[in-house]
Formats: C-alpha cells, sequence, structure tokens
C-alpha cells in the first residue's frame, strides 16, 4: 500500500528504510536469516520503536491503531517486532517474510494480531521455508510461520479456509486463501491468519481488493480498547489526579466521579480509586 491508499483510509504513512551495508543497500537486522548479512549488528527494534513514539507526540495518533507492513526483509522485520513490542503495534502484515526458525527466540510479552501473506512459488524466501546467508541460516515456511503465532496467541493450530479473493493482479483468478487460526485465548487482541497466494511470487502486484483486504484487516484487528472504571478522567491511568476529581466532586451526583453508581460521590468512590491505581487494562 502506497501513501495515498494510506491516505484514503484514514492512516498516517511512514516508511523507515533501515541501515546502508557496504554496497549501500537498504536492510533490516531482523532475525539470524534475515539480513545482516555482515553482522553490524544495528539495534533496529529500539529505532522503530523510537520512531512510533516520536509519530505519537507529533500526530493525533490512536494508538490502538498502529500497524507494521513489511515485505522481504521488512516481513521479516515485521515479525521480529511482533515477537519484542507487542505493546506497541495492534497488528503486523508480513508480506514474503518469516519469523524465527527457533520459536524459542520470539517471547512476545502479549497477544498481538499477524497477519502473513505468501506466494506459493516464491523464488525468493520460499514457501516451504529454506536457508539465508552466507552462513545458510534456516528460516520457517509459511504455514509454520503462522502456525507459530496461533501458538503464541493461543489460538487452534489447525487452520480454517476463509474464502479467496484476487491479490495479485498477474494471476488472473481469486488465487489468494485465506487461513484463519480461531478460538484464540483473546481473539481482541490477537490472532494468526495467512493468505496463501496460489501461484504468488516474491513481488506481487498488488489488486485494488488486495490494498483493500490489507486495509479492512487492519481496522478489523485493533488492540482493545483500555478501560477502567475508576479512571474518571480518561487518561488511560489511574492516579493522583482521579483522586483529585473525586475529592472536587464530592457529595455530588457527577456520573465520572460516581463511581459505584449508588447517586452520590463520596468516600466509597475515593475507595474505587484507590483499588484500581494504576494504568488501565485491556
Amino acid at each position: 500500500p502506497s501513501q495515498d491508499d494510506a491516505n484514503d483510509h484514514g492512516y498516517i504513512f511512514t516508511k523507515p528504510v533501515g541501515s546502508q551495508d557496504v554496497f549501500g543497500d537498504y536492510y533490516w537486522n531482523a532475525t539470524d536469516a534475515c539480513c545482516d548479512i555482515f553482522n553490524s549488528n544495528p539495534e533496529h527494534v529500539s529505532y522503530i520503536i523510537a520512531l512510533v513514539d516520536s509519530i505519537k507526540e507529533n500526530y493525533n495518533v490512536d494508538p490502538q491503531r498502529i500497524h507494521l507492513i513489511g515485505q522481504s526483509n521488512g516481513g521479516f522485520m515485521c515479525h521480529r517486532m511482533a515477537c519484542e513490542a507487542p505493546e506497541v503495534f495492534a497488528s503486523v502484515v508480513s508480506l514474503t517474510g518469516a519469523m524465527w526458525n527457533d520459536e524459542s527466540n520470539c517471547q512476545p510479552s502479549e497477544p498481538i494480531h499477524v497477519l502473513h501473506i505468501h506466494g506459493t512459488l516464491d523464488p525468493i524466501i520460499f514457501w516451504l521455508g529454506g536457508f539465508l546467508g552466507p552462513k545458510l541460516v534456516p528460516y520457517p515456511g509459511a504455514s509454520t510461520t503462522a502456525a507459530h503465532w496461533a501458538t503464541h496467541n493461543g489460538c487452534t493450530t489447525d487452520a480454517t479456509n476463509a474464502g479467496s479473493f484476487n491479490f495479485d493482479d498477474f494471476i488472473w483468478f481469486a488465487e489468494t486463501t485465506r487461513w484463519v487460526y480461531e478460538q484464540c485465548d483473546e481473539p481482541s487482541a490477537g490472532s494468526s491468519e495467512l493468505w496463501e497466494v496460489f501461484g504468488g511470487s516474491h513481488f506481487p502486484i498488488i489488486s485494488t481488493e488486495g490494498t483493500n483486504m490489507i486495509f479492512e484487516y487492519m481496522d478489523t484487528h485493533t488492540k482493545p480498547v483500555p478501560t477502567c472504571n475508576a479512571d474518571v478522567n480518561g487518561d488511560d491511568q489511574v492516579n493522583v489526579a482521579d483522586v483529585l476529581y473525586v475529592i472536587g466532586a464530592g457529595k455530588s451526583s457527577d456520573p465520572n466521579a460516581d463511581i459505584n453508581n449508588d447517586g452520590v460521590v463520596n468516600v466509597a468512590d475515593l475507595l474505587e480509586v484507590i483499588s484500581g491505581w494504576g494504568p488501565c487494562q485491556p
């Protein structure tokens, strides 16, 4: 998807490029298989997190609708970020990438939505997995990658066929099958989905339908909105500000401060604030 596509769908578009190697080519230090072949070891995870923080500081961004999309090496980096910063992103969309071959390298702290898109005839990052780099480091196949995320998100290990559509305009039929892993532990927070592009290559010509499907996926795979009754001022934190608000509304019927809904703001509501102290949880 392009900047125009993002604008049309109500998204802010940012395109980071990673680091340059000795040949001047850009790359991401994603997994052991891809693609820091000269072992420069740049810290790209922290860089992307800092970039997102900068954007949030300067623009009116919905923190429940931050998504990461990448292709090839960028697709590998999407999986890396889902492993290490699931609290930052609602979803990652990896096109022709892969995650760690050793699943133990991925220990996400919370659920995250993951969409993996891959062509069955990809000659560079094979559908069934393979080896990359001078040391021939293994990477998993598309189905294994999606199944790993199903496991991380507590979903079923068998995917369900959710229908087909035309993703790649180079292929003149509804060549892409959606495989959805269901019954996830927290389906509103984390899921796994695989789009199998039958006959697809490493560089698909994404159709208008394919672009719209990606944005529809992001629109429907957001982070749960944090809620807690004691957050009377709506800043997703229960803290001193909420205490002061309740005290200021004492003996009134202010619905925002009447946390226990008994018709009056009193010490009972103050105790609710104290018991709910800290950040709101989804």
